[in-house]
């Protein structure tokens, strides 16, 4: 490796020799002739173009540059040197110098100078490349599935770094025209249907999908090839994920289950967001949950000013490190519950926006605490629309399919606050509102996988409630992508919901969760069926038979809304703050009887 005071004196030596070489190979190779017949010519030519070419070094720091990694950018930057120092050269000596000087050292001088940088820098990529081929030959031997721009970029990621401990030894890639042709020597060895064969034939270690707009389609592809075979394999995030990123190796993650949902995943504008969102200040409650957390980092992205509101101060703590690099950020611990709280927040922070993500959202554990659902999710969501002062432009409410047709405390409490918000934005009571379903969200905590992996790393069977039972699911990125775009689109009262396609029966979810791990559900690993928790139903439903549903002007999302008559906000404000009343002072309260009575009565009515 040449210190940086060697490659200088390279790059210097390279426009002070460009003079003397041009003319010895002007008078073919004669010395003598050139000493004694350009002596001028020799003299000015070398001192011009030498000190021209230390200026340009200085300028484009070529000494600065590592010569085992030269890339075509870096080559573009020594052409640009020369030319311009080549220019400069020709414009000087035709102004000021009137001996006799050859013009066809005008011509080679460049070539010479050229020659001289460049040589090197292949010469020591050359013998790097060499070394380093001696020295991953007991590295893992890596296949990547896409011959094209990232590809390529990975592989040099992995090539230049030995430490990976990966060696690429070939591409697969769908397009027919890059069959048997080479991508840096390395050879393009089939199509993607022919991974098992090429796997086995080259004994390949790991397998990197290389295609950023790759759809669901094609991942699980190349996965149903790939899993049998047992090796680790590794996904490049797609473009949605790379917002922002540069393509290295690091951004390589192992298969998820959402890159097995059998539909392409939904994406969102990031410039109309920060656009729309440009000089706002948002107020996120439960900031800290999978949701919140989510959708301040994408607001932080787009440089909003963000109001974090969580009972968790731990996780505070910890958003407003990550977060405040990015934007200005006012992190608060306090409990929606509160009303006076937020009020305070509200007055003193000046808020443009709330997104509404505190809630209990566990199913069976809301089924022993109704109290706490109430509290949370119900009291919680009329504080924050009374905390709305007039400069909140509108209140974006959390909900979930739960509340379809409400079977448990949990669904039965959001629904509740889906018909707070809409009463409120019906008695026009000054900001809009609007609400967002959310089916099952991945990743998020304490959701099925979480379990399922616990499960799996206890050697435990895991556990199905029912292999009949089938859900709607959705990314975080997704559920990120609804509240974000509901905030763009949404019509005062309006709730959305997500085209999630198909219900994905949870006994299949489990099959492909087990296939990521590496193993055979039923064979590999045991699975014990539950039988439903109380307040559990066979099938979610997006929509209840009452709503109407239309498109919007996002193609994957769509409003649905209900045509029955609200119910009148004064009668739904007394209801709640009278049970909120007796729960805080310990009154025996049969919390979801009483809601569900209320509810009956109240259509009658």
């Amino acid at each position: 490796m040449f210190s940086t005071r060697i490659k200088f004196i390279i790059d210097f030596l390279a426009f002070f020799l460009a003079t003397i070489i041009a003319l010895w190979l002007r008078l073919d190779l004669n010395i003598y002739t050139v000493i004694n017949r350009y002596q001028q010519a020799l003299f000015w030519g070398t001192l011009v173009n030498s000190i021209l070419g230390l200026f340009f070094i200085f300028y484009y720091q070529t000494y600065r540059q590592i010569w085992r990694y030269t890339s075509f950018r870096e080559i573009i930057q020594l052409i640009k040197a020369v030319l311009l120092v080549t220019a400069f050269f020709i414009a000087i000596i035709l102004l000021f110098f009137r001996g006799n000087f050859p013009r066809s050292v005008f011509f080679l001088s460049p070539i010479i100078s050229f020659g001289i940088m460049l040589i090197p820098r292949f010469i020591i990529g050359y013998y790097s490349e060499r070394s380093l081929s001696i020295l991953k030959k007991d590295t893992k031997k890596a296949l990547i599935v896409g011959a094209g721009d990232a590809g390529e970029k990975i592989y040099r990621e992995i090539n230049r770094h030995i430490e990976l401990g990966y060696r690429v030894v070939g591409f697969v890639d769908d397009d027919a025209r890059k069959i048997n042709s080479h991508l840096h020597g390395i050879r393009v060895l089939g199509k993607i249907d022919k991974l098992p064969e090429i796997v086995k034939k080259k004994n390949i270690d790991t397998v990197v999908v290389a295609i950023p707009s790759a759809g669901r389609k094609i991942i699980q592809r190349v996965y149903d090839l790939v899993s049998p075979l047992k090796i680790e394999t590794l996904v490049m995030p797609g473009i949605y994920e790379l917002i922002g990123k540069k393509i290295s190796f690091d951004i390589l993650r192992p298969f998820k289950m959402e890159d097995l949902l059998s539909r392409d995943p939904v994406f969102f504008d990031m410039q109309k967001v920060a656009a729309y969102f440009s000089g706002k200040r948002i107020l996120i409650t439960g900031a800290c949950g999978s949701i919140g957390s989510e959708i301040s980092r994408q607001l932080a992205i787009s440089g909003v000013e963000l109001i974090l509101l969580d009972i968790n101060e731990t996780g505070i703590f910890d958003l407003n490190n990550e977060l405040s690099i990015l934007t200005q950020v006012h992190p608060l611990v306090g409990d929606i519950r509160c009303l006076g709280r937020l009020k305070n927040i509200v007055k003193i922070y000046h808020p443009n926006m709330i997104f509404h993500a505190a809630a209990y959202k566990h199913v069976p554990l809301m089924e022993d605490n109704h109290e706490e659902a109430f509290l949370t999710n119900i009291v919680g969501t009329l504080n924050c629309i009374e905390a709305m002062g007039e400069e909140v432009e509108k209140l974006v409410a959390i909900s979930t399919d739960k509340a379809v047709e409400p079977e448990n405390m949990m669904g039965l409490s959001k629904k509740m606050a889906e018909i707070l918000i809409s009463s409120s934005a019906k008695s026009k009571l000054g900001s809009k509102m609007v609400v967002v379903r959310f089916g099952n969200v991945l990743g998020s905590r304490g959701n099925v996988l979480e379990v399922w992996k616990s499960q799996l790393q206890k050697n435990q069977p895991l556990t199905i409630t029912d292999p009949a039972m089938k859900r709607y699911f959705m990314t975080t990125q997704e559920a990120v992508t609804l509240v974000l775009e509901a905030s763009l689109l949404g019509d005062n009262g309006g709730t959305y919901v997500l085209k999630m396609g198909e219900l994905i029966p949870i006994l299949d979810m489990a099959k492909e969760f087990c296939k990521i791990q590496g193993y055979d559900l039923g064979k590999d690993v045991q699975y014990e069926v539950t039988g439903i928790r109380s307040g559990e139903k066979i099938i979610e439903k997006l929509w209840e038979d009452d709503e109407e549903v239309s498109d919007t002007a996002h193609q994957k999302i769509l409003k649905i809304v209900n045509n029955t008559d609200s119910l009148p906000w004064d009668d739904l404000v007394q209801f709640v703050r009278d049970l909120e009343k007796r729960i805080l002072e310990g009154k025996p309260v049969e919390v979801k009887i009483e809601i569900m009575e209320f509810l009956k009565s109240s259509s009658k009515n």
